[in-house]
């Protein structure tokens, strides 16, 4: 199997890995560290839409908030502060 093949597969590994919850994956070699790291650091959309969400959050004063027409309760809330807490580990 050719090197971008197995990239592809690692990568298609990691995203479905990202989904499901995982935060990382184990990296048996150096060349996978850049693919898996792509992988597990959130987009610019996400940072966005977390940034979204805890300005509406704490804008509210403990009331309900809608943010893009969608109800943001407590989990949608810790999910975004946990985006916003990954992206600041990231850039230390």
């Amino acid at each position: 199997m050719c090197r971008n093949s197995l990239h592809e597969l690692l990568r298609a590994d990691a995203q479905r890995a990202r989904r499901l919850g995982f935060g990382g994956k184990l990296c048996i070699h150096p060349r996978q560290v850049a693919v898996v790291n792509a992988c597990f650091t959130p987009s610019a959309d996400e940072v966005a839409w977390a940034r979204g969400v805890v300005d509406a959050d704490a804008g509210a004063g403990g009331a309900a908030v809608a943010v893009d027409g969608k109800m943001v309760d407590r989990p949608v809330v810790l999910r975004a502060q946990s985006i916003l807490a990954d992206v600041a580990v990231r850039q230390e």
